[in-house]
């Protein structure tokens, strides 16, 4: 049986830990990319350990990359071959993560082919 002050400090331990986080790193809102684009992205979590996220990249809604760990930079990376698309067209990246808690976070960019 528990008394109050351990289910408090137990409480106060699960408000500390957050779901998984992420950010984009490059490239940025409304940069201007071309050929290979490389995507590096910052994600991290409370509850695994360095490098152990799932890391999805999705442009326009459709193409999915997975974004590999790098302990060199302590990113996650993915490269998106843009050269056959139209020079001036703009394209969303939404970056997502996922923890083996079954959380998930997506950030987001547009940039411009050019």
């Amino acid at each position: 049986m528990t008394n109050a002050r351990e289910r408090s400090k137990a409480s106060t331990i699960a408000k500390r830990i957050r779901s998984a986080r992420i950010r984009m790193v490059t490239p940025g809102f409304n940069f201007i990319v071309g050929g290979s684009v490389f995507i590096l992205i910052d994600a991290a979590s409370d509850v695994d350990p360095v490098g152990s996220l799932k890391v999805e990249v999705r442009i326009d809604r459709t193409t999915r990359i997975e974004a590999t760990y790098s302990p060199a930079s302590g990113y996650y990376g993915a490269i998106w071959d843009s050269s056959a698309l139209s020079s001036g067209t703009m394209h969303s990246l939404t970056a997502e993560v996922f923890d083996s808690s079954g959380n998930s976070k997506s950030t987001h960019a547009i940039v411009s082919v050019g």
